[in-house]
């Protein structure tokens, strides 16, 4: 009966159900209970200005309902009758009874659930009570106000500061920074009340604690928490002595200077914490807390040593992170791992299909092809016996000798076989016949089966290819990417001076290039801005520039920009009598600054050319975009044409350089294309290829021809589809190129097509692609 009374008088806490049943449960509720009355009791004695007590206020007002606020209660009460004068005393304790019963009578109402409910009745109640106990003037007007203030910020930070006895501590970055906020103006406010205990009537044991506060807020917090510590508990020590601002002026020099040696022994820590104040004593000596401030820190500095730093380290918990943690490393880390388990996942798969793969059938023995004609007409044949017994390598030679011929036009006729075999066959256009439908058999067999190897390769490939397209990605989840935390804090100090507060990540891609990005708003009215962007390339350090592609509203990339600049241009000419060009070409630059061009001749002519050209340059244009090698984006669009095209009709040429406008440092790759042509330093170099166009070349014959370069300012590089040149007659081109003195590349190139189409009169279609390369102005 008793457990159910009490369980029906503390009601629902703060923070939900209570589980009384729990073993240890009724325990931790009476600690709280003891707790929360000791801490009533201790704020019911700090006075500030002589007669303002509110801080007993706040904390009963923060405390709930049920047998907590009781205790509470009966905490603030006893501290008003033994700290107070009767008069203060009699107010506070008709104030503290009011918010009580305030909390109780409306503790199941919804309303009494918000943040705001209990500081703004404990402010109404404070305020009323006070103005009717204030003389009538305007100190006692500025009395009401301040006790009213108090008494509800109180209220709002000791609820947030005993959070975690509620169970509703938020432990993102801004609830973390508040809770800690709100616990040192609890702490403070505790230390006001303790101010006034005193060893040998000089040491005061509040301002000892006060600066073991600070000793530790700045050794784990650092410059920063230790300055804000230093000045918040200086200050609540500064209005408890009702002097001037000096022991937020020692305390906070203290917090700051030592921070600075957060790092360092626990000893020299606080050697500088002690001279640091010792400066402001020896520069203040008429202040009040002087000498007193210097004992009261030699204390605190000898209880800093001797604290264990186990318990060091759990107090450390309770203050807000200084610095990032690593939770995005080592979830990079993780999707790296897991990234490289797929990729060797895919790698040993290729091993096995690659080692289980039957070996190829022996189809080009035709021996086979007689042998069965034979079985099917000789066999009843009265002849039989002479020509495959008594004159058996007499027939088998003639068999053989006829095979050429028939495998040349790929068929059997009767003049193949010698005079003297034919005038004996009794059945020879028969034989012949059934020949040529073996052999017909064994050719589609032969096709059939070749065709199936090369599907067969083309798909395996896919598996390694796969396989090191996510071993880039593993290595550039690794290392590849830096991040620049520097840089973005100087780029937030200055847009914070325009007014912006976007947010910034700046980060170096795996080839070193530095990306910007910005999210917020005002950045479109910001860029269009005088020198925003030079402005921000001094920042930074390099000169910015801005993608090619835009990103939605609200967003701002920049990028690094490349040292070198290339100019593209294009000309091009149909075939003579087609209304669509089989040609296709492109050219776009990535977010790594790699200018890629690419130029794409499809099988044939007209609309069916035009197809295959323009999936061979799409498929392309997506893998390179997303930062696939372009060795690799080559091979698996062979592999996939090889795939799609069951009758050997679909394919496709393919000429691509990619330049890095960083390095000079480029690729030239070619898939059955025509010549290509370097400029540099008044020579002229062709590069030609030997492998097929993209769809014919089966695993291993599948790789592209390749050619490392470096194109320097000033160089000049031309591309070309077949319809220009015809053969080895390039000496025109190759003139032409050389003697250019111009810097427009479409001008080049419209020049070479119209001295192509005088050569060869349109009979294909024609395309080039000149490309300049110079410094960036």
């Amino acid at each position: 009966m008793a457990k159910h009374f009490r369980k029906k008088l503390a009601g629902a806490p703060a923070g939900g159900i209570r589980e009384s049943g729990r073993p240890g449960a009724d325990g931790a509720t009476l600690a709280e209970h003891g707790v929360r009355s000791l801490v009533a009791f201790i704020l019911a004695g700090a006075h500030i200005f002589g007669a303002l007590s509110p801080f007993a206020v706040g904390f009963i007002a923060s405390s709930g309902s049920g047998s907590v606020s009781i205790a509470t209660l009966l905490g603030g009460v006893i501290g008003y009758l033994i700290f107070g004068p009767v008069t203060i005393a009699f107010k506070y304790i008709a104030i503290i009874i009011l918010v009580a019963t305030v909390a109780n009578v409306f503790r199941f109402s919804t309303l009494s659930k918000t943040a705001w409910f209990m500081p703004v009745a404990a402010a109404a109640i404070s305020a009323c009570v006070s103005f009717v106990t204030a003389p009538a003037s305007a100190a006692g007007a500025a009395y009401v106000l301040s006790d009213t203030a108090l008494a509800a910020g109180c209220a709002y930070f000791y609820k947030a500061a005993l959070s975690p006895w509620s169970g509703r501590l938020n432990f993102d970055h801004t609830s973390e920074i508040v809770h800690t906020v709100s616990v040192l103006i609890l702490i403070s406010t505790l230390l006001i009340s303790l101010s006034g205990v005193r060893l040998f009537g000089i040491i005061s044991i509040g301002r000892a604690a006060a600066a073991l506060v600070v000793f530790f807020a700045s050794y784990k917090g650092g410059a920063p928490m230790g300055c804000a510590t230093g000045l918040t508990v200086g200050l609540a020590m500064d209005v408890a002595a009702g002097g001037t601002p000096f022991f937020s002026t020692a305390y906070g020099l203290g917090g700051l200077i030592s921070g600075v040696f957060s790092k360092q022994s626990r000893f020299v820590f606080a050697v500088s914490f002690i001279l640091s104040d010792a400066v402001v004593a020896a520069i203040s000596q008429n202040a009040a807390g002087v000498p007193s401030i210097l004992y009261e820190i030699f204390i605190a500095s000898v209880i800093f040593m001797v604290l264990p730093a186990s318990f060091m380290a759990k107090l450390g918990a309770l203050l807000p992170g200084s610095s990032p943690g690593y939770g995005m490393t080592k979830a990079r880390e993780y999707t790296k791992k897991r990234v490289e388990q797929t990729s060797r996942a895919f790698r040993d798969l290729y091993e096995t299909v690659k080692d289980a793969s039957p070996p190829a059938h022996n189809d080009a023995d035709v021996t086979s092809v007689f042998d069965k004609a034979a079985d099917a007409v000789c066999r009843k044949c009265a002849n039989t016996g002479r020509c495959w017994q008594q004159n058996y390598q007499t027939t088998v030679d003639v068999m053989n000798n006829a095979s050429p011929n028939m495998l040349l036009r790929g068929e059997l006729t009767s003049d193949d076989f010698p005079v003297y075999f034919a005038d004996i066959c009794l059945h020879l256009e028969n034989f012949v016949s059934a020949v040529n439908g073996e052999l017909r058999g064994l050719l589609y067999r032969q096709q059939y089966r070749t065709r199936l190897r090369a599907n067969q390769a083309a798909a395996f490939s896919q598996y390694s290819d796969i396989s090191s397209i996510l071993s880039d990605i593993s290595a550039e989840l690794g290392s590849g990417v830096k991040f620049e935390p520097e840089l973005e804090k100087k780029l937030q100090k200055y847009l914070g001076s325009l007014n912006l507060e976007p947010e910034i990540a700046v980060f170096r891609d795996r080839g070193g290039r530095i990306h910007a990005e910005f999210h917020g708003h005002g950045l479109g009215a910001a860029r269009r801005a005088p020198g925003f962007l030079d402005c921000l390339s001094d920042l930074l350090g390099v000169r910015l520039c801005m993608p090619e592609r835009e990103i939605a509203s609200g967003r701002l990339t920049l990028l690094e920009a490349e040292p070198l600049a290339a100019f593209v241009g294009i000309a091009c000419l149909k075939k003579k009598g087609q209304d669509t060009s089989g040609d296709r070409g492109a050219y776009f630059k990535t977010d790594e600054g790699v200018l890629h061009v690419l130029l794409s001749d499809g099988m044939g002519s007209g609309e069916e050319a035009a197809k295959y050209s323009r999936d061979a340059v799409s498929i392309l244009k997506r893998f390179l975009r997303s930062g696939v090698e372009s060795r690799i984006a080559l091979r698996l669009l062979n592999d996939l044409l090889v795939l799609k095209n069951e009758n050997d009709t679909g394919c496709a040429t393919v000429d691509l350089i990619s330049i890095n406008l960083f390095t000079g440092e480029s690729q030239m790759y070619k898939y059955g294309a025509a010549p290509s042509y370097l400029r540099s330093a008044d020579e002229v170099r062709s590069f030609r290829g030997k492998s097929f166009a993209a769809g014919l070349g089966a695993p291993p014959n599948d790789a592209p021809d390749h050619v490392a370069l470096t194109l320097t300012p000033d160089c000049l590089a031309v591309v070309v589809s077949d319809g220009v040149i015809s053969g080895d007659d390039d000496a025109w081109i190759i003139e032409m190129i050389k003697n250019y003195k111009g810097s427009n590349p479409r001008e080049l190139a419209g020049g070479i097509v119209d001295e192509a189409a005088k050569k060869f009169r349109c009979e294909d279609d024609m395309t080039v692609i000149a490309i300049i390369v110079e410094e960036r102005e």
